[in-house]
C-alpha cells in the first residue's frame, strides 16, 4: 500500500481477506514491469497469435491476479497455482492478458468482447492441440500454397542466373508534380550496414530515371525534394488504383549460391507481375459485403485516397495469396482453421501494399516496417510487396509467424517462463506446473469440480449472460477513453476473417458499442457505456470479497470525470490503488509525446451502506511526473468516489483538479 505524503487515512475494514485490499508489491511488479514493456510479445509469446492494440504488462497482472489467492503462500510471483476453485471474469478482454494469466494460476475464466477478432485469438491461443498435428497441417497447407503462388515469385540471380526466390520487391509511389509525374522514394539508401556498405537507388538507376512500358518517370528522394525546395503538389493519384500507384524498382532475392542479393526487375520478372494480374482479374471479392472501407476515424484516411475496398490495398501476387490461402483453409480438418486463419489474417499487417522498408536504418537493414506499426494507416513512398510463401524465416513470411506465434508460443504455454533479478542480471525462470492452456465450456455450470477452463464469447458486456453473484473477481483494462480507434483500424484484418471464417463470429456486430469516445462532442459515450459494464460488474461480484480491478492512466480530466461517474453511478468504492510502469518510453506511439508512461492499479468494492469515508482529498497534483500524477489520480478518484456528487460536480471536481478540457 502506497502512502501519499501528508495523508492520513482510514481503511475500510474489508468483510473478507482479500490480500490486495491492503497490499501489493509495487517495487517488485513495477522493475519486471519495465524490462517487459520493451518486447512483450517475447514475455507472453502465447498471446500474441494475431494483431491486437495496447496489450497492458501480462507481469502486472499476475501479480493482480497473485494477490486474489487466499492462501499467502500461494501469493508469491514464482510459485505456481494459486487460483483453483475461482472464477474471474474480463468483461472487456482485448488481448486477453487476464485470460492467460488467471489460467496459468488455475482459475475458470470467462472473457467478453464486442469485437471477435480478440474473442477468435483468446479461442485459438488458449485450446491445446497438438503441436505435431499442427506442424502437420502448415506444411500440408503451405505446400498447396507453394504450388500455386511460387511461379510468380520466381526470378534469376543476377551473379549465375540460377532459379531463385523472391524475399521482396521494392516499389516507388507515383504521384504528381508541377509538370507531371515522378516517382517518390521515402530514401534512396537501400541497405546500410553497420561496417560501412551502402545500396542505393543510384546502383540500378543511376541517371535517376525509371522506364516502363515506352513511360519515363524521375525519381525523387521526398528528403532531398524538400531541402531543394522544388514544389510538388503531393496529389494522390485518386484516378489510379491504389496498388498501380506503385512502380516496382529494385528485387530482393536469396540464391543458394550466393546468397542474398539486390537487382532491378528484369523483363521476366516484370513479366510473372504481368501474369499475377492477369490471374488475379479473374478473382472475385465479396466487394461490399464485408470488404467496404466504412466511415471511420481511421479509416476515413484510405478513403481520402481513394480506397472505397480493403482489397484495393494489395498487390495482384497478395490478392493470389489470400484467393488460396482461403481455399486452403477451407479444405484443412475443422480443428485447424480458427489458428490458420488468424495466422493468415495477421500475416496481413507484413504483406500489404502499406508496407514500408526500414532498409536505410543499419540497426536493422532490410527490415519491414509493417502496416500498423505507428497504430494508424500510413502510407509510405517506398513500398515493400513481401512474398508470404519464402522459404526462409525472415520477417512476414508464413514459415517465420508460424516458428514464433505458433511453435514456439505452443511450446511456451506447455513451460512458461519468468524472469528474476539474480546476482546483477534477469533469469529466466520456469514456473513448474502450469499451463497457459485450458478446456472450452459452454456454460458455467461446467465450471463445476474444474480448473483451467474457459469460455471467450463475443457479447456486449453492458449485458453479462452470468447469474446474479457468479463471479469471484473482475480483473480487466478497460479502453482507453479516446483517440485509440482499435475497432476501425482492425477493419483491416475483421473483412478478412469475416471471409475465411463466416460461421464463427457475429459480424454483424456494431463497433461503436465499445467504450470509446471519438469525439470531443461525445465524450459522454465512454462514461454512458462503461456505468452499464460496471453495473452488471456489481450485479455478478459474489459477496463479501468480490472485487472489481483495473488498471488505468489518461491525462485529460474528460477521462478521469467519465470513469468516475461511471464507477459512482454503478455503486463501487476504491478500496486502494497502486501504480506502476506500463508502457516503453521508446514505443513508436509516444515517443517525443508527453505521454504517461504509468498504470493505476484500481481496486474496488460493492458499495456497502456502512462503508465509512477513508480517502482524504488531494491538495494538488503534479503535471510533471508520470508516476506521481497516476497516484494524485488514484487518491482524488477514491476521494470523490466517498461523497455523493452528482454528474455534473464530478465533471467540474476533475476540471479543476488537473485543469484542461
Amino acid at each position: 500500500m502506497f502512502n501519499f505524503p501528508n495523508v492520513q487515512r482510514k481503511f475500510i475494514s474489508p468483510q473478507a481477506d482479500v490480500a490486495i485490499d491492503s497490499f501489493f508489491p509495487e517495487e517488485e511488479a513495477d522493475k519486471l514491469a519495465q524490462i517487459e514493456s520493451y518486447n512483450k510479445h517475447l514475455f507472453r509469446p502465447n498471446t500474441y497469435l494475431h494483431k491486437w492494440w495496447a496489450r497492458r504488462s501480462g507481469v502486472t497482472f499476475r501479480y493482480i491476479l497473485k494477490q486474489l489467492s487466499t492462501k499467502s503462500e500461494l501469493r508469491h510471483f514464482y510459485t505456481p497455482g494459486g487460483l483453483e476453485g475461482l472464477t474471474i471474469l474480463d468483461p472487456m478482454m482485448g488481448g486477453a492478458t487476464t485470460l492467460h494469466e488467471a489460467i496459468r494460476l488455475g482459475a475458470n475464466v470467462i472473457g467478453y468482447d464486442v469485437d471477435p477478432i480478440p474473442v477468435l485469438q483468446a479461442r485459438a491461443s488458449l485450446t491445446e492441440i497438438n503441436l505435431q498435428e499442427k506442424q502437420a497441417a502448415f506444411d500440408l497447407f503451405l505446400e498447396k500454397l507453394e504450388q500455386k503462388l511460387s511461379p510468380y515469385f520466381e526470378t534469376l540471380c543476377p551473379d549465375c542466373s540460377e532459379k531463385s526466390d523472391m524475399q521482396f520487391l521494392l516499389y516507388g509511389l507515383r504521384r504528381q508534380t508541377n509538370k507531371d509525374e515522378a516517382i517518390f522514394l521515402d530514401s534512396f539508401t537501400l541497405r546500410a550496414e553497420t561496417n560501412g556498405d551502402r545500396k542505393t537507388i543510384l546502383d540500378f538507376y543511376p541517371s535517376l530515371n525509371v522506364t516502363r512500358e515506352n513511360r519515363t518517370w524521375p525519381l525523387m528522394d521526398k528528403d532531398e525534394v524538400k531541402n531543394r525546395g522544388i514544389t510538388v503538389k503531393n496529389l494522390e493519384l485518386l484516378d489510379v488504383p491504389f496498388a498501380d500507384r506503385y512502380v516496382p524498382l529494385v528485387m530482393v532475392g536469396k540464391c543458394k549460391h550466393h546468397g542474398q542479393f539486390f537487382k532491378a526487375p528484369d523483363v521476366r520478372d516484370l513479366q510473372n507481375i504481368a501474369a499475377a494480374a492477369s490471374q488475379a482479374s479473374r478473382l472475385t471479392f465479396p466487394g461490399n459485403n464485408g470488404f467496404k472501407v466504412p466511415q471511420g476515424p481511421k479509416s476515413s484516411d484510405l478513403i481520402a485516397r481513394g480506397v472505397t475496398n480493403f482489397f484495393e490495398l494489395f498487390s495482384h501476387r497478395q490478392l493470389l495469396y489470400l484467393s488460396e490461402a482461403k481455399r486452403s483453409i477451407d479444405e484443412a480438418a475443422p480443428e485447424h482453421r480458427l489458428w490458420l486463419a488468424l495466422l493468415v489474417s495477421t500475416s496481413l499487417e507484413f504483406n500489404s501494399m502499406l508496407c514500408g522498408y526500414k532498409g536505410g536504418d543499419q540497426r536493422r537493414p532490410g527490415a519491414i516496417r509493417h502496416v500498423f506499426s505507428h497504430h494508424a494507416y500510413s502510407f509510405p513512398c517506398t513500398a515493400l510487396e513481401n512474398n508470404p510463401v519464402f522459404k526462409a524465416k525472415t520477417s512476414g513470411t508464413l514459415c517465420n509467424l508460424f516458428e514464433k506465434r505458433i511453435l514456439k508460443a505452443g511450446i511456451w504455454a506447455q513451460a512458461p517462463v519468468e524472469r528474476r533479478w539474480s546476482g546483477g542480471r534477469w533469469d529466466k525462470v520456469v514456473i513448474d506446473g502450469e499451463l497457459d492452456v485450458g478446456q472450452e465450456c459452454g456454460t458455467l455450470n461446467e465450471f463445476t469440480g474444474k480448473t483451467r477452463s474457459f469460455m471467450a464469447r463475443q457479447n456486449d458486456s453492458s449485458v453479462l449472460p452470468l447469474p446474479d453473484q457468479a463471479i469471484d473477481y473482475v480483473v480487466t483494462d478497460p479502453p482507453y477513453f479516446d483517440n485509440v480507434q482499435y475497432s476501425d483500424l482492425s477493419h483491416f484484418f475483421r473483412c478478412w476473417l469475416r471471409w475465411f471464417l463466416p460461421d464463427q463470429a457475429n459480424w454483424q456486430y456494431q463497433p461503436l458499442l465499445s467504450a470509446v469516445a471519438e469525439s470531443n462532442d461525445n465524450e459522454a459515450k465512454f462514461g454512458d457505456i462503461l456505468t452499464k459494464v460496471w453495473q452488471e460488474c456489481h450485479r455478478v461480484l459474489i459477496r463479501p470479497h468480490g472485487r472489481l480491478i483495473f488498471t488505468y492512466h489518461h491525462w485529460r480530466a474528460a477521462a478521469w470525470s467519465q470513469l468516475t461517474i461511471a464507477l459512482a453511478s454503478a455503486r463501487f468504492r476504491l478500496m486502494n490503488g497502486y501504480v506502476v510502469h506500463s508502457e516503453n518510453p521508446i514505443s513508436v506511439h509516444i515517443r517525443s509525446l508527453r505521454a504517461l508512461q504509468h498504470d493505476a492499479i484500481l481496486v474496488f468494492k460493492p458499495c456497502d451502506d456502512d462503508d465509512a469515508r477513508h480517502w482524504e482529498k488531494p491538495e494538488k497534483i503534479k503535471m510533471d511526473d508520470s508516476e506521481s500524477f497516476s497516484r494524485g489520480c488514484t487518491q482524488y478518484l477514491g476521494w470523490i468516489l466517498d461523497h455523493d456528487f452528482d454528474h455534473e460536480k464530478i465533471r467540474l471536481l476533475w476540471k479543476k483538479f488537473i485543469g484542461g478540457d
